[in-house]
């Protein structure tokens, strides 16, 4: 009997060592550094094991593969990119594959009125993106018409919602692309088609006139008075005179001088009447809304109060911009 129990003690022992093995013991010596582990949709506990055994993760890839199938893993492993640190066990490591808790999330946040050019920049700064690649696909008429752009767009430019994207896989550039204009279409529905219609403004013109406002308006207060503005403009076939519209099309980053108002290009509103050819911007929701439900006012002129508060002065007449515009500079003076 006594040898019996002995015998018992010792398989039990034997069985817990067995399991700290396959379960708990760190696998390698505990370190600062991480590796970066990619799991694919679909991939295999097989895979992953040969992955982490090739980045010098484990102790044995078989204790690995039995811990796998003691813990269930077969069709739980979560898509993502993880950092895995040296020293796990076998089950910590399993843990973070099993769940979003550890996913790596690659996010990107693209602000209303950026441009196309801008997005491709951060597309490269956050979520690690060839922009070459992706300005290929914002400039292909032929492939963003197929995802619903209107057959008037020359490019993407206005399309691409501003919003933030969030993968937990790294994404690629057509991807990107294809998923800014999806939430593009959200937010452009059939209701606000409907209404563009219904003010003789075609889907690519409510954009092109939306990407103005946008651009202008620092304050989402004014963002209808401007819209207001812009409207009365193009009622009485008045040019539009939109600094933003003219360094759009010379490519300015920096505030325009005289000297480039009469610089031609398809973009330049202070020799052009109407709107330009596209947007100049991509512009969010509310600049949307306010194209569509501008203010209604006899307001024709407006000027940057410049007075650090981001507003502007309205006004009817020329006299009266013109006393508006000596009041912004005696602001701008101190």
């Amino acid at each position: 009997m006594k040898r019996r129990t002995t015998f018992g003690l010792i398989a039990a022992l034997a069985l817990v060592a067995l399991v700290y093995a396959i379960l708990l013991l760190p696998n390698t010596t505990s370190t600062n550094k991480e590796e970066r582990i990619i799991v694919p949709k679909g991939m295999t506990v097989q895979a992953l094991r040969d992955s982490l055994d090739a980045h010098h993760l484990l102790r044995s890839p078989f204790l690995f593969s039995l811990a796998a199938r003691l813990l269930g893993t077969g069709s739980k492993l979560h898509a993502g990119v993880y950092r895995i640190a040296y020293g796990l066990s076998n089950a910590e490591i399993i843990q973070r594959f099993t769940g979003s808790e550890y996913a790596l999330i690659f996010q990107a946040t693209f602000p209303e009125g950026i441009t196309m050019r801008r997005v491709a920049q951060i597309a490269r700064e956050k979520l690690e993106l060839d922009s070459a690649l992706f300005m290929k696909y914002a400039t292909d008429p032929v492939f963003i018409h197929s995802l619903g752009v209107p057959k008037e767009a020359k490019d993407a430019e206005g399309y691409l919602f501003p919003d933030t994207y969030r993968f937990v896989l790294t994404t690629d550039p057509k991807t990107l692309v294809i998923r800014m204009i999806a939430r593009w279409k959200s937010v452009a529905n059939d209701s606000v088609r409907e209404k563009a219609e219904a003010l003789d403004l075609s889907l690519h013109e409510l954009m092109t006139l939306a990407s103005i406002v946008e651009a202008e308006a620092h304050l989402p207060k004014e963002r209808d008075t401007i819209a207001g503005v812009y409207w009365n403009r193009l009622n009485i076939d008045m040019k539009l005179d939109a600094d933003p519209t003219v360094q759009y099309g010379l490519h300015l980053t920096r505030p325009i001088t005289h000297d480039d108002l009469s610089i031609p290009t398809p973009y330049n509103t202070y020799m052009n009447t109407g709107l330009p050819p596209g947007p100049i911007n991509n512009p969010g929701a509310a600049a949307i809304k306010a194209a569509l439900e501008p203010a209604h006012h006899n307001k024709l002129y407006f000027v940057a109060r410049r007075d650090g508060s981001g507003g502007h002065y309205f006004s009817r007449t020329m006299d009266e911009q013109s006393r508006m515009i000596n009041q912004a500079h005696a602001n701008a003076a101190p």
